[in-house]
């Protein structure tokens, strides 16, 4: 047994009396007390001097009643006083915050002969750490209660950055290339959409703002800074306008162009080959030009004008200005129609229709012409032979017909299309103007009521009849006018005149209005017109 023994003093020991005495052990297994009586006239230990070493040794817990005794009998030997002496060690409380002191971590350790800990002194000890912001009380309780184990004591709020702007686009452009699909299941390859095309006013984008972030709080109490969202300009590019500062509309019709992340709308389509197979038919509201030719089977379609580089070889062309530098081969099948003129090198077993003018820079062969104003064939042999040639106002060539007397018609002073569209407009007036006099009749009959008296439903008729009334009256004046137009522009074509600069050979039939002349003999230089009711020959002039 270790002991640490210590021994009240000793009396002389060769005298006749000696006082007695106490040793003090201390081993592992506890705190001993040995009591020695006195000799002679000597005195017995007191008690106030055995608590006063213990006290000088910190024992503060021992047996009381088992040191009187001990003290009392004086035995001399040992006796187990008190349990072992241990000194309270201080627990080991660690507070860790993270880098970024967005969490805190809490361990208790608590060592051997340690003294009690309450969860007042941890929470305390992680406030004294500088955290003050996020703690968690129950993983505090759950650290002390789990002596060596890490948990998180806090944790801060993030800061949430803003979400950055984002333009959302409002045209298809997933089926851009892909055929149409017809209603059978098969695919149209002639209709391939290789080009988006957009109206006027169109909802082309629209921009989702960017939004601010939110600032956080770190475990110490501090801002975190939060980034804003960030903000990207409108794709605006040519041809399109900014509404609001958010959408993206289109300012004219056409072509959907997104190039260097900007939107644009084109009012040209430009085809670098042919039209053929690999671009399908074109449709565009704008103007379409084509670097090659269009292949049979093959149209395009425009609201603008049309410029072809190559020919017209059994396709189909529509727009406003048609342009044809080689020339059109219509194959019998194919057809070149324009709101105003038509420009071409020569025409071959073609359709061609013109609001205004055809101009054709060599000939014309065996071909269906029409032109509500001139057809002019002036180049450097400027023939017409074969098939018919239509104008409302003048027909000009150098030659018209061939030697064989081949069967060619030339008309002047004559608009299908004026003549088509003055009698649908008559029959569409007379129905207007009988529907605005049945309104004027049931108008009448209503005014002349009651209106004190009138139901809810007459008030109502009365007040659609009204409306109805000036609708069908503006009708009627905008038909009128048009049919007025329409008179002065036939009423001109009444002088048109067929001018040819060299020969006009017999087979050749001239039309004037609804005069009709027959080419019997060759004529050189001449201009025929109508005159008194007979189609007449003059110079050329």
């Amino acid at each position: 047994m270790t002991t640490n023994d210590q021994i009240s003093p000793k009396p002389d020991e060769h005298a006749d009396s000696r006082d007695g005495y106490f040793q003090i052990s201390e081993a592992e297994d506890g705190i001993y007390l040995t009591v020695y009586p006195p000799q002679g006239q000597g005195l017995p230990v007191k008690e106030q001097d055995i608590v006063s070493e213990l006290s000088k040794l910190t024992i503060e817990k021992y047996d009381q009643v088992l040191l009187n005794c001990t003290m009392k009998e004086a035995a001399g030997t040992q006796v187990k006083v008190a349990e072992p002496s241990k000194p309270e060690v201080e627990p080991d409380i660690r507070v860790v915050v993270t880098r970024d002191k967005m969490e805190a971590s809490l361990q208790v350790d608590l060592p051997k002969s340690c003294r009690e800990v309450l969860l007042d002194e941890v929470v305390s000890k992680i406030e004294q750490s500088g955290v003050t912001f996020g703690v968690d009380l129950e993983a505090a309780r759950k650290a002390l209660e789990s002596p060596g184990i890490q948990v998180v004591c806090a944790s801060g709020q993030s800061a949430v950055d803003g979400v950055n702007a984002v333009i959302n686009y409002k045209i298809d452009m997933e089926n851009k290339g892909r055929p149409v699909e017809l209603e059978d299941g098969r695919v149209d390859f002639k209709n391939l959409n290789i080009f988006t095309i957009v109206a006027q006013g169109d909802l082309l984008a629209e921009k989702i703002p960017a939004t601010p972030g939110t600032p956080g709080i770190d475990v110490l109490g501090q801002p975190v800074p939060a980034k804003n969202g960030k903000d990207i300009p409108l794709p605006v590019g040519k041809n399109v306008q900014a509404v609001d500062g958010v959408q993206v509309v289109a300012g004219i019709a056409g072509q959907l162009v997104i190039a260097n992340n900007k939107i644009n709308v084109i009012p040209v389509i430009e085809i670098k080959e042919d039209v053929d197979l690999s671009t399908g038919n074109i449709e565009f509201v704008g103007n379409v030009i084509v670097r090659g030719s269009v292949q049979a089977g093959f149209s395009i379609k425009a609201e603008g004008n049309v410029e072809i580089y190559g020919t017209v070889s059994g396709g189909s062309v529509e727009g406003n200005n048609v342009t044809i530098k080689m020339g059109i081969q219509g194959m019998h099948r194919g057809y070149v129609k324009a709101t105003e003129n038509v420009a071409t090198k020569f025409i071959e077993n073609g359709t061609v229709h013109a609001g205004k003018d055809i101009l054709v820079s060599d000939v014309i062969l065996n071909s269906n012409i029409s032109a509500g104003k001139k057809v002019i064939v002036e180049g450097r042999r400027g023939l017409i032979t074969g098939g018919t040639v239509v104008a409302g106002e003048e027909i000009r060539a150098q030659v018209v017909g061939t030697h064989m007397a081949t069967n060619t018609e030339l008309g002047v002073g004559v608009n299908p299309g004026l003549r088509e569209e003055y009698q649908t407009l008559r029959k569409e007036l007379k129905k207007v103007e009988l529907s605005a006099e049945q309104t004027q009749k049931a108008l009448n009959i209503l005014r002349n009521m009651d209106q004190s008296t009138m139901s809810q439903d007459k008030r109502e008729m009365l007040l659609k009849l009204t409306k109805a009334q000036f609708h069908l009256a503006g009708q009627t004046e905008n038909m009128r006018n048009r049919l007025t137009e329409i008179d002065l522009a036939l009423e001109e074509m009444r002088y048109g005149r067929i001018k040819v600069a060299n020969i006009i050979y017999p087979g050749v039939k001239i039309v004037v209005g609804t005069l009709v002349k027959p080419i019997r003999e060759q004529l050189k230089f001449v201009s025929l017109y109508a005159e008194e009711g007979e189609i007449k020959v003059g110079a050329f002039k």
